[in-house]
Order: C-alpha cells, then sequence, then structure tokens
C-alpha cells in the first residue's frame, strides 16, 4: 500500500473514533448530569442557566442517604429479586432451547413463534390478570410475586437465543460423550453449556437486569416497604407536596453501582467463553 493509501486509511479510521466517541458523549450525558447533580446544592440543580460541574461540590447527599433511606436494604432486596429471576428464567430457558436446537417434532415451529409473541406483550396490557393470578396462588407480598412474572417476560428472548446457540454445538461432540458414557446431563452440563458460555453470559446479563429495573411487578405486587427494590425506593421518595431530587438522584446512581460491577466481572467471562467455544465441526 502506497503512502497516501495510508494515509487516506489514518484519516478515515480518525473520523470514525471520532463519531464513536461523540456518539458515546452524547449517550452518557444524561449519567454525568445525574452524577454530577448529586454534589450540588438542590438550589443549583435548578438554577439556570445549568451548571456541568459543581461550583460547590459536597459528598453530604451520599451521607444523607445511608442515614436517611433504606438504600442498603433496596439493594439486597434488588439482588434477591434478580437473581432468583435469572435462576428460574435459566432453569426453563435452558432445557426448552436444548430440546428445540436437538430434536424435531410436531409442532416445533409454532412453539417458538408462540414463545416469540409472548415477548410482544407489555406487562402493563397483563398486569391485571397477573393480579388475580399472584393473589390466587398466594404469593401476593412475596419475592416470588415479583421474580416469577420478571421470569416469564424474559423466558422468550433467552430460549431464541440459546436455541441459537446450542444449533451450533457439533452434534458430534455430544455422541463422543455419549459413546464414553456420560448421561443426558452431562453431555448438557460438561459439553453443551461451557460451549455456549457467551450466550448464557448475555443471558444472565440481560435477565439481571431486566429482573433489576422492575418496577411495575413491585409496585403492583409488593405492599411492604422491607421489600422495596431500587426502583421502588426511588419511588417511594416522591412527596406529595415535596420531593427531594438531589436524594433520588444519590439513590440511583448508588443504584447504578452494582451493576457497573456486575458488568465488569462478567466481561471477563465473555472473552473466555467466546475462546472456550471455538469450535467448528
Amino acid at each position: 500500500m502506497t503512502m497516501a493509501g495510508h494515509d487516506r486509511s489514518g484519516l478515515r479510521r480518525v473520523r470514525v473514533y471520532g463519531v464513536l466517541i461523540a456518539l458515546l458523549g452524547i449517550m452518557m450525558f444524561p449519567f454525568y448530569a445525574m452524577f454530577s447533580s448529586t454534589f450540588k446544592p438542590e438550589s443549583e440543580i435548578f438554577s439556570a442557566p445549568a451548571t456541568l460541574v459543581p461550583s460547590d461540590p459536597s459528598i453530604s447527599a451520599y451521607l444523607d442517604v445511608w442515614t436517611q433511606t433504606d438504600v442498603v436494604l433496596w439493594i439486597a432486596n434488588s439482588f434477591v429479586i434478580s437473581l432468583g429471576t435469572v435462576v428460574l428464567t435459566l432453569l426453563l430457558a435452558i432445557p426448552a432451547a436444548y430440546s428445540c436446537a436437538r430434536n424435531d417434532f410436531v409442532g416445533k415451529r409454532t412453539f417458538l413463534l408462540a414463545v416469540l409473541v409472548v415477548q410482544m406483550f407489555a406487562p402493563v396490557v397483563l398486569i391485571v390478570g397477573l393480579f388475580d393470578v399472584i393473589t390466587q396462588f398466594g404469593l401476593f407480598n412475596t419475592y416470588l410475586a415479583v421474580i416469577i412474572p420478571a421470569a416469564a417476560f424474559t423466558l422468550p428472548f433467552n430460549i431464541w437465543m440459546l436455541y441459537g446457540y446450542f444449533k451450533t454445538v457439533p452434534v458430534a461432540l455430544e455422541e463422543s460423550a455419549r459413546i464414553d458414557g456420560a448421561s443426558q446431563l452431562q453431555v448438557l452440563t460438561k459439553i453443551v453449556l461451557p460451549l455456549t458460555k457467551p450466550a448464557l453470559v448475555a443471558s444472565i446479563t440481560y435477565t439481571f437486569l431486566y429482573a433489576w429495573n422492575r418496577l411495575l411487578f413491585v409496585l403492583t405486587f409488593l405492599t411492604d416497604s422491607g421489600k422495596y427494590n431500587i426502583p421502588r425506593g426511588v419511588f417511594s421518595m416522591v412527596g406529595a407536596l415535596q420531593t427531594d431530587w438531589r436524594m433520588m438522584l444519590t439513590v440511583s446512581v448508588i443504584g447504578i453501582i452494582p451493576l457497573l460491577i456486575l458488568f465488569a466481572f462478567l466481561e471477563q467471562y465473555i472473552v473466555a467463553g467466546m475462546t472456550a467455544g471455538a469450535v467448528k465441526e
């Protein structure tokens, strides 16, 4: 390649990175505005023109949150609901997706399409029916009242994604394991699942994030303030006559931190799963 070709290639790369950085800045600006507002007094939050950098930064909002709210309890409840949803979803999605990927049965295509249709319904459309079911089974005001509906709405996406990944696993590997005496459960847990680790990590991430941010289910099915999650806790801070927006923004920032830590942890497994699953038939 000539020097002119190198120059054009370098200039094109600079333009692409410049556009990506600009888009990233636009997407991250609301998070920066929320984060910076937690260090401002309330009068500065609503000042005009708005200030991008706090004029007199203070961490008093974070100290007040720990002493005046139940943010630790809300975070713990969010973990309970999110982890419960992940476990229930994977317990149902993995067998369903694997069965569809490895077996041809009557109505298979109809089943997959029916599962996909469920994803099209908004939870608010079904909330009245869900409320009746939850109360009839005696689950009202329990964690399962939130976990089960959340798992139901994340199940279609997970079935379809795992179904596609399971189809890429060579059948010859499973047959070799069966010849060596492995049971079907061992084939699934020791052969198939390790090779589809990227899909499992994506499923866990999507499901965890979906359950972590659920407000509608918690607002409808939980009345005990001791079971509130982060979104419900933030919502409870809205007053009839006055709202402390600085405290609400602070709780929201604290609620995002566990997700950032989780994604930083899972990123290592995504890379490891991609290399472990690099198998061709």
